[in-house]
C-alpha cells in the first residue's frame, strides 16, 4: 500500500512538473513572436516614412520578411483612423503599436500561441494508466509471492524443506532488477543527448535565420543597384561624356562591398582645386561654380581622403544643379579654427527648395523605389556616412538653399610664407570682387580691388602691385578693356581667370599666366614668384636734359626694354615707388635733389635694394665715384652715351648670352 502511494505521489509530482513545462513553453512562444513582431516593425518602419503611399510593396515586404502566423497589419492616421488594413486580426491576438514620424502609427497583430492544454491532458491519462498498470503489476507480483513469504516465515527446519527452485527464481528477479537500473541509465543518457542535439539544432536554425537576413539584405541592395544602373543607362544619352564617367566611377564605388578610406596629407586648397576643375569638365558653362575659400587653408594641410570628397562634392552639385534658378552655385570652405580638426564644406544657391523626398534621402537614407532624381542624394547619404560627416539643411521657401557638410579631418600648420606682398584683383561683377579680395589674402599679404580698367589705372599708379588677377566670366568688357589689359601685361604680371573667347586675346602673351574660371588659390599657389615672367625689361632714365633723354631713347629703341623718363628727383622717387626697375640711369644734377640723395631714398625701397643703379653724369673725379658708391650706386656712366656704353646697359639689364 505504501508502494502504491509513493508511486501516486511520483505521478503528481511529474504532472505538475509537466504543467510548468507547458506554462514556460507558451509564455516563450508569446516572447518569441513579440520579438519577430519588433524585429519586423524595424524592418519596415523606414520604408513606410521614405514611401508613405506605396503600402502593397511594403505589405508584401512583410509577409516575406516574417512567417508569423495569422499576422494582420494596420496604418492608422494622426487622427486615430485606419488608413489601410490587411489580415484579420485575430481574436486573442498578440499586438505592437509603433508611432511613425509623420504621426502615423503602424498596428502590427499575430494570434497568441495557445496553450498545451490537450499535450497536458494527454500526459495526465497516460501518467494515471502507468500508474494504474503498475499497481495491478505490484500486486499481482505480492499474490504470486505470497506463498514463497509464507513459507520463509516458518522455521528454519521449514527452510530446508523449501523448493529447491525457489532461489534461482530470487536470483533471476535480482538480475532483472539490475537490468532495469541500467536500462534506466541508458534511457537518462540518451535523453541528455537528445537535448544536446536540440540545443544544436536551435543553434542552427538561428545561424541560418541570420544567412538568411543578409541574403534578403544583399538581394534588396543588389535589386537596387540594377534599379540605379537602367536609370544611368536610360538618362546617359542627354549627358556628356565627362559627366558619364563621373557616374560610372560613382555607381561602381557604390558596389563596393568595403569602402575603406584612405586618408592622405595634403594641401586642403590643391585638393578643393582638383576636385572644383575635374567636376567642370561636366558642369554648364553658364552656370558658375563660384568658389569662397578659406584664405587660413593655404597655410594648413589636413588628413583626408581626397576621391570621398572629389565624389560628394560631385554627387551634392548634381542633385541640386537642377533647382538653382540663378547664374551661380556658390562653394565654400571653411577650417575650424584653433585645433583645426573639422572642415565645414557649404553648398548655396538661388532657387527652389529641396522636396520633402529629397531631403529624407539626404538626412536619412534611400526610399524603397528609387528614382533618377534620387540617385545622387543617395550617393550623398552613403558619402556623408563614409566620412563621418554630419549634413545640415537650411532653406527659404523656394528662395535659397544652404547645404553644410561637416567633416572631420586632421590638421598639420605648415611654415609657409604668402607668394605675394601685393595683389589687385579686377572683376567686373561687383558680387563676385569682395569673395575674391577675402580670399586672395590667403597668398598675399595686400589685396586690392578694382571693378573697372580705370579703377585699376589708378591703384597701379600709386601703389607698387606685383601681379595683377583679372576674373572674367563672361563677355563682361569690351575691346577697349582688353586692350588696355594687354598693355599691362608688358609691364605687370598678369594672371587670368577666363572662358576660351577671352583666353584667345592673351594666347600669344608669354607673360600672361591662363586659367580656367572661377579663381582658385591653388593655382596661384602654383605660380613663380613675381618679376620671373616678365618678357621685356624696366629701365628708368633720371636727367632734366630732354636732348639727353631723346638720344637715350633714340640709342635703346629697337632693344626690347621699356623705358620710364623721369626729369626731377621728386618724379624718380614716385615712379620707383610704384614699379620695379632692373636698371636706373641717374643724373648727379638735378633741379629739385641730388642724384646722390634720390638714389639714397630708392635703396631704402625694399623692391629696389638689389637694383643696378648707375651714376649718369657728364664727368667725375676719383673721390666724387667713391661718394657716388657710397651713396648706392653701381657704377658710374660717363655722358655721352655710345655703342660700348649701350653694350654696358644691355650686360647689366640681361643675361650676357643673350645680348650677344
Amino acid at each position: 500500500m505504501s508502494n502504491l502511494k509513493l508511486l501516486l505521489a511520483v505521478f503528481i509530482a511529474l504532472q505538475i512538473a509537466t504543467a510548468g513545462v507547458g506554462w514556460w513553453y507558451h509564455q516563450h512562444e508569446q516572447r518569441t513572436h513579440q520579438a519577430q513582431l519588433q524585429q519586423l516593425a524595424d524592418q519596415l518602419i523606414e520604408h513606410l516614412q521614405a514611401q508613405p503611399e506605396n503600402h502593397a510593396e511594403i505589405l508584401t515586404l512583410a509577409q516575406n520578411l516574417s512567417e508569423l502566423p495569422q499576422l494582420a497589419l494596420q496604418i492608422q492616421t494622426s487622427e486615430g483612423s485606419t488608413a489601410v488594413a490587411v489580415g484579420l486580426e485575430p481574436e486573442d491576438a498578440l499586438n505592437l503599436k509603433i508611432s511613425l514620424a509623420d504621426n502615423r502609427a503602424l498596428l502590427l497583430s499575430v494570434a497568441k500561441a495557445p496553450f498545451p492544454w490537450l499535450w497536458l491532458l494527454l500526459s495526465a491519462v497516460l501518467f494515471v494508466i502507468a500508474g494504474l498498470t503498475g499497481s495491478w503489476f505490484v500486486h499481482r507480483q505480492q499474490r504470486s509471492y505470497q506463498p514463497i513469504w509464507r513459507a520463509l516465515r516458518n522455521d528454519t527446519e521449514l527452510s530446508e524443506k523449501m523448493p529447491s527452485g525457489i532461489q534461482p527464481l530470487l536470483t533471476a528477479i535480482a538480475q532483472l532488477v539490475n537490468q532495469q537500473h541500467e536500462s534506466s541509465n541508458q534511457l537518462q543518457h540518451l535523453q541528455q543527448q537528445l537535448e544536446q542535439m536540440d540545443q544544436t539544432h536551435t543553434q542552427h536554425v538561428h545561424e541560418l535565420a541570420q544567412q538568411l537576413t543578409l541574403v534578403q539584405q544583399r538581394h534588396l541592395h543588389l535589386s537596387r543597384e540594377l534599379v540605379c544602373w537602367q536609370l544611368l543607362a536610360g538618362q546617359a544619352e542627354q549627358m556628356n561624356d565627362p559627366e558619364v564617367r563621373h557616374w560610372l566611377a560613382l555607381l561602381l564605388w557604390r558596389q563596393q562591398t568595403e569602402k575603406s578610406q584612405q586618408p592622405v596629407v595634403q594641401s586642403l586648397s590643391h585638393c578643393f582645386a582638383n576636385a572644383l576643375r575635374e567636376i567642370q569638365r561636366s558642369w554648364p558653362q553658364h552656370l558658375l561654380l563660384l568658389p569662397d575659400e578659406d584664405p587660413a587653408a593655404t597655410r594648413c594641410q589636413v588628413v583626408l581622403d581626397g576621391d570621398l570628397l572629389h565624389h560628394l562634392m560631385f554627387s551634392l552639385l548634381q542633385a541640386l544643379r537642377p533647382l538653382v534658378d540663378g547664374k551661380e552655385m556658390q562653394l565654400s570652405y571653411r577650417l575650424e579654427s584653433g585645433t583645426r580638426d573639422r572642415l565645414q564644406l557649404k553648398f548655396q544657391y538661388t532657387g527652389r527648395s529641396l522636396s520633402a523626398r529629397s531631403r529624407q534621402i539626404l538626412l536619412q537614407g534611400p526610399c524603397a523605389e528609387p528614382q533618377w532624381a534620387d540617385v545622387a542624394f543617395e550617393l550623398c547619404h552613403l558619402l556623408v556616412q563614409q566620412l563621418g560627416a554630419e549634413l545640415q539643411i537650411q532653406e527659404l521657401a523656394d528662395l535659397g538653399t544652404r547645404v553644410t557638410c561637416n567633416v572631420p579631418v586632421v590638421g598639420r600648420d605648415r611654415q609657409q610664407t604668402k607668394r605675394f606682398q601685393n595683389l589687385v584683383i579686377f572683376d567686373p561683377c561687383l558680387g563676385w570682387l569682395e569673395i575674391w579680395r577675402q580670399s586672395l589674402h590667403g597668398v598675399s599679404e595686400q589685396v586690392v580691388a578694382t571693378a573697372s580698367v580705370g579703377e585699376l589705372q589708378q591703384v597701379l599708379q600709386s601703389r607698387l602691385i606685383d601681379t595683377i588677377v583679372v576674373h572674367l566670366h563672361d563677355n563682361s568688357v569690351n575691346a577697349a578693356d582688353l586692350q588696355q589689359l594687354q598693355q599691362l601685361s608688358l609691364r605687370y604680371q598678369l594672371v587670368v581667370f577666363t572662358g576660351q573667347p577671352v583666353k584667345a586675346v592673351f594666347a600669344e602673351m608669354a607673360c600672361v599666366a591662363q586659367f580656367d574660371s572661377p579663381l582658385l588659390l591653388a593655382d596661384l599657389q602654383d605660380l613663380p614668384p613675381p618679376g620671373c615672367q616678365f618678357a621685356n625689361q624696366q629701365l628708368l632714365i633720371v636727367d632734366d636734359n630732354q636732348t639727353n633723354l631723346s638720344f637715350v631713347r633714340a640709342m635703346l629703341e629697337g632693344h626690347g626694354i621699356n623705358i620710364d623718363f623721369a626729369v626731377t628727383g621728386q618724379e624718380a622717387l614716385k615712379l620707383a615707388s610704384n614699379s620695379r626697375y632692373q636698371l636706373i640711369l641717374m643724373d648727379i644734377q638735378l633741379p629739385d635733389l641730388s642724384g646722390v640723395e634720390v638714389t639714397k631714398r630708392i635703396r631704402q625701397l625694399r623692391h629696389h635694394q638689389q637694383t643696378v643703379i648707375l651714376a649718369f653724369t657728364g664727368h667725375a673725379l676719383p673721390e666724387e665715384a667713391a661718394s657716388f658708391r657710397l651713396a648706392g650706386m653701381d657704377d658710374v656712366m660717363i655722358k655721352p652715351l655710345d655703342a660700348r656704353k649701350i653694350a654696358h646697359i644691355l650686360s647689366r639689364v640681361r643675361p650676357v648670352a643673350e645680348t650677344q
